[in-house]
């Protein structure tokens, strides 16, 4: 079967059911688990669906949240936000840029909680409206649409007036020899001036991403303050990550 007929079908079947599963696809489709995988990351690159864990879901912010409570990422994103939620004090101000898990935490904050948030994310920004006492400034610039977030040169000269408490990272994958990497050029870029605007960087990651490297570097896993998964510290994944001085919950 030719990889167009197949990401076809895909698409076909995530229009009927909503939500899809690698292993379910590669039985549908008599074809490897990795060949789905790479199927997926393609369509949603091309902003046809929305990767989440095991899956992937169409591409909207909404749709993704809608299957939080039942897909297998619901518990994996709990664990990280009730973590992150620790280092998070009142008066602080936070960046936080596009990405599932930063949306699913900017949800679950405290409605008591006195905070200003930056965010290049209009999804994000909007998820923050049932917190009366959360400031946000969203960031304006180029809108991507495939991944619902601002870039370009005019968010890069706002960052330089923000001096942030924490910057909290969305990427697709880390590495601890390649570093923190994702799928597009000019995000990694804007993601870069997050860091010098904020005192700490912090990036909370679900086990999936682990030991993954995609296209663009953000950075080097050694210039993270902290990294959040939802596995113990001691974990076996983890165990290179350990040796590198950086702080792991």
């Amino acid at each position: 079967m030719l990889k167009e007929e197949r990401q076809r079908l895909i698409l076909e079947k995530l229009n009927t059911d909503k939500k899809i599963n690698f292993v379910e696809l590669g039985k549908f489709l008599d074809v490897s688990y990795d060949s789905i995988r790479r199927d997926i990351i393609e369509l949603e690159d091309k902003g046809f669906l929305k990767k989440v864990h095991g899956g992937a879901v169409a591409n909207s912010y909404l749709s993704v949240l809608g299957t939080k409570k039942n897909g297998a990422s619901s518990e994996e994103l709990g664990i990280l936000s009730k973590k992150a939620q620790k280092f998070i004090e009142n008066r602080q101000t936070i960046i936080m840029d596009g990405g599932t898990t930063n949306f699913f935490m900017a949800e679950q904050l405290a409605k008591t909680l006195e905070l200003t948030i930056v965010t290049n994310s209009a999804p994000l920004a909007m998820a923050l409206n049932e917190h009366p006492r959360i400031d946000v400034i969203l960031l304006g610039g180029t809108y991507f649409k495939r991944y619902q977030i601002t870039l370009g040169s005019e968010v890069s000269r706002q960052l330089e007036h923000i001096n942030a408490d924490y910057y909290f990272m969305g990427v697709n994958g880390v590495h601890h020899e390649k570093g923190l990497s994702i799928r597009h050029y000019e995000e990694s870029l804007i993601k870069q001036k997050m860091m010098q605007a904020a005192k700490k960087t912090v990036c909370c990651i679900i086990e999936e991403k682990i030991n993954v490297q995609e296209a663009h570097r953000v950075c080097n896993f050694q210039q993270l303050d902290l990294m959040i998964t939802n596995l113990k510290p001691t974990d076996p994944a983890l165990k290179d990550f350990q040796k590198q001085g950086v702080e792991i919950i």
